[in-house]
């Protein structure tokens, strides 16, 4: 008679172990939910599902699978938006992104089975989402795209969900969605035969119905506040007829006067999109000065964009603003597009005037990607914030939301006007209030924006990416738990 020892570890798996394909299957369904997470006109609905199958499966398999696992989500995930990525930044940074999305997802996923299969506490329920806000806090610290491709984005049709990032910023979204789908997988793990205690997934499910009754509640109650500062009409003008840069102003200004003298009204604001003209500084101060000429007859404040050639070598990308008395202010974009805008020079200051009463910022197109920039003019009491803009036409819905969420982090309202996009007019809880897509035509929308009398900044105007970094230390905890868990979860 022949006897064969089995190793705890081996005992261990033999009764957890899901077939390769199964497992896999699961994994593959995660990447197409993240995809359509991340996608450009994501469904808000996937990003609280998708990563539970193939957390399922990382907990019903042994534990050495899970890294694999999570990479195969990544992979399918990162693939879906290649084309566009390459369109926009060029195929060797595209590779880098979808390899980038397989390493954060394979290390997701691992963290979050090791978590939950060796520590065993309904606290490890968070280890995924803290990992994500943790590491989405570096990338849009350090990233040249700042929060950019962030899975928060997701939920901006979620209005109640997305009030949160007036309190921890877009990480505080990523959380709470990921808490559920965490939540899932760990119960549908269970199900499968996982060596979960149920009373450890009993407790996991307390927490998460508490965080997530605790944000909805919270996005209720801001969104029945009502702004009871000074109403302003918004007048967004845009057209694609001018292909590229148009170097001819006097063409330019023949298509867009008409449209400002029909539109505007004493009071009213006016935005332009980005870039409308390349001009000589000479020129664009003749330009500015023909607008200004407008702004006063029509009593009304008036945005554009043009970029400015100041030397041979030297570019900037400006928004100029005429006020309804003729006055002419400037800003320089701060975050010019990588590569796409390498010979624009960035910009360091804010420009913030008072418009209908209240404290009016501007910024240009990519400068709203990052939240530490709608932070500055958060911190200054602004309002409002004029944003000439020129997208990509694919990235149109995405663009246009990703601003939005800067005045639920900042507290204000948004007048953004894009060629090749979608132009809106947002209020300070991401509502938007009118919106278009730009044609060959030229496209007015109109809007009236009642602004906020709130005392003061927001929280996270305050403090920042706190809550992100404090995700990242939740993360690198978890890490050092299972380090000192029993080597048979190794």
């Amino acid at each position: 008679m022949t006897s064969t020892t089995v190793s705890p570890a081996d005992a261990d798996d033999a009764t957890t172990v899901l077939p390769w394909w199964a497992a896999a299957a699961m994994a593959v369904m995660s990447g197409c939910l993240l995809a359509l997470s991340y996608s450009l006109q994501p469904l808000w609905w996937a990003a609280w599902l998708a990563p539970a199958p193939v957390l399922a499966a990382a907990v019903a398999c042994p534990p050495r699978r899970a890294m694999l696992l999570g990479a195969l989500a990544g992979l399918v995930a990162g693939s879906t938006t290649l084309s566009y990525y390459i369109q926009v930044a060029g195929m060797p940074i595209a590779i880098v992104i979808m390899i980038a999305h397989t390493v954060f997802w394979a290390g997701a996923i691992r963290l979050a089975a090791r978590a939950a299969l060796g520590i065993r506490s309904p606290l490890a329920v968070f280890a995924l989402p803290a990992f994500a806000a943790g590491l989405e806090t570096v990338v849009a610290t350090f990233s040249p795209h700042g929060t950019a491709g962030s899975l928060g984005y997701s939920q901006m049709d979620v209005l109640p969900v997305i009030q949160v990032a007036a309190l921890g910023g877009v990480p505080a979204i990523v959380f709470v969605v990921l808490s559920s789908a965490a939540l899932m997988g760990l119960f549908i793990g269970r199900l499968m035969g996982a060596r979960l205690p149920w009373r450890q997934v009993g407790g996991a499910a307390l927490l998460v119905f508490a965080l997530i009754g605790s944000a909805l509640a919270f996005g209720t109650f801001e969104l029945r506040q009502a702004d009871n500062g000074p109403t302003v009409a918004i007048r967004l003008i845009t057209t694609d007829r001018f292909a590229n840069i148009s170097e001819d102003w006097a063409q330019v200004w023949a298509a867009y006067q008409p449209a400002i003298e029909a539109a505007a009204t004493p009071g009213s604001v006016v935005v332009l999109p980005e870039k409308i003209a390349l001009l000589s500084g000479e020129a664009a101060h003749a330009a500015a000065l023909d607008v200004a000429g407008v702004a006063q007859k029509m009593r009304a404040t008036i945005a554009w964009g043009v970029e400015v050639q100041e030397a041979p070598d030297r570019f900037a990308n400006r928004a100029f603003v005429a006020h309804r008395d003729g006055e002419i202010s400037t800003y320089d974009k701060q975050h010019p597009v990588p590569l796409l805008e390498a010979r624009d020079r960035p910009g360091r200051s804010l420009l913030i005037g008072d418009i209908a009463g209240a404290h009016t910022g501007v910024a240009i197109c990519k400068d709203m990607h990052f939240a530490s920039l709608g932070s500055d003019y958060g911190l200054r009491g602004v309002r409002l914030m004029l944003v000439p803009a020129w997208d990509f036409v694919r990235d149109a819905w995405l663009s246009d939301r990703l601003t939005a969420l800067r005045g639920v982090e900042s507290g204000f309202a948004i007048a953004r006007a894009t060629r090749e996009g979608i132009s809106s007019v947002s209020d300070r809880h991401g509502r938007i209030l009118a919106e278009a897509p730009s044609t060959q035509d030229v496209t007015i929308v109109r809007a009236a924006v009642t602004l906020s009398a709130a005392p003061g900044p927001t929280l996270y105007d305050q403090i920042g990416d706190a809550f992100g970094w404090m995700c990242l230390a939740v993360a690198v905890a978890f890490v050092i738990a299972n380090i000192f868990v029993p080597s048979r979860m190794a």
